[in-house]
């Protein structure tokens, strides 16, 4: 079985259910990413609990996400993250050996371990707010690249490209083969020249993005013309539409669209973790795409079906 080993950041979920008018007052957009100090996401989060509103936590993060998914699926995962010397992350990482995703923690002394408020619209959008706190930087000297190498395929979340330019270009460099998720649309508006600078140096085997990352991505607006200009980075372009599904495009010109599943929706968090989960499941097992997007799509839809990012469970998919 193939190994795949995960970078990412070690962040807890906070969900919370609210309206639009909390959204204004803390003059945030529905799909907004704001990064915040550990000061402001506890001056948030005491304004909830104020308006006397029931904060869920879970273990969380882009793509320990994934590497949890795919364990459940039967995936050989393994998680690299960077996490503050407390008790928040170790639970963490604890949570994820429970899952069978062995983990290899960086242990920060002075930060403490990160949290991403996940706050839900009526419509059951969100918007994130978030402290990474130990997860905010990953020193490259702090990249084994003896683990990087061991791994048949490297997963890597776009929020490393941040602050932690040089790890990120350690692992490009070191990996066998690696697969990309581009993660937030800001983060993509700020690095966008260095992270496509790396891809084109690195190319991974597949690129992940939904419809809004990808236009930020390519500065494209029509779907075929982001997938192209995805492929100019990458064998495969991946690009999530929400509730209407998946298309997908190779290098070799193949293209294929999956329908999402219609489901009764709890928490949009980690649907894209969770299809990503499910695409690569199956992608690293069988190669084929069609295969690959249909597991995805049905992954995706038994976890936005429950509150939290990691809430699939094997038996769900019947």
């Amino acid at each position: 079985m193939k190994q795949v080993l995960g970078f990412g950041q070690v962040l807890w979920d906070l969900s919370v259910y609210v309206d639009f008018s909390f959204l204004k007052e803390i003059d945030m957009e529905v799909g907004g990413h704001r990064v915040v100090d550990k000061t402001t996401i506890d001056f948030i989060a005491k304004k909830l609990s104020e308006l006397d509103k029931d904060i869920i936590k879970n273990s969380g993060g882009s793509c320990a996400n994934v590497m949890s998914n795919m364990a459940k699926l039967g995936s050989n995962t393994s998680f690299y993250g960077k996490h503050g010397d407390d008790d928040d992350g170790r639970e963490y990482m604890e949570i994820l050996r429970n899952e069978d995703v062995k983990t290899h923690s960086i242990i920060d002394k002075e930060n403490s371990t990160g949290q991403l408020l996940s706050l839900i619209t009526p419509n059951k959008d969100r918007a994130f707010i978030v402290y990474r706190g130990a997860s905010d930087i990953l020193p490259a000297e702090m990249v084994d690249e003896k683990i990087v190498q061991s791994a048949d395929t490297v997963h890597i979340e776009g929020y490393l490209i941040t602050k932690s330019v040089e790890a990120l270009w350690k692992i490009f460099e070191e990996s066998k083969k690696t697969t990309f998720d581009l993660a937030a649309y800001a983060v993509i508006e700020n690095d966008r020249p260095i992270l496509q600078k790396m891809m084109k140096k690195h190319p991974p085997q597949i690129l992940f993005s939904n419809l809004h990352e990808g236009k930020v991505f390519t500065q494209k607006n029509e779907r075929n013309e982001i997938l192209d200009y995805m492929l100019d980075f990458s064998e495969i372009a991946v690009l999530t539409l929400g509730e209407e599904g998946v298309l997908i495009k190779t290098s070799s010109g193949k293209q294929y669209f999956e329908s999402a599943i219609n489901t009764q929706v709890a928490d949009t968090t980690g649907a894209g973790d969770s299809f990503s989960a499910g695409f690569l499941h199956e992608f690293l097992k069988s190669e084929d795409i069609k295969k690959a997007a249909q597991l995805g799509v049905r992954t995706a839809s038994t976890t936005i079906s429950k509150l939290g990012a990691r809430s699939f469970q094997l038996e769900q998919l019947g």
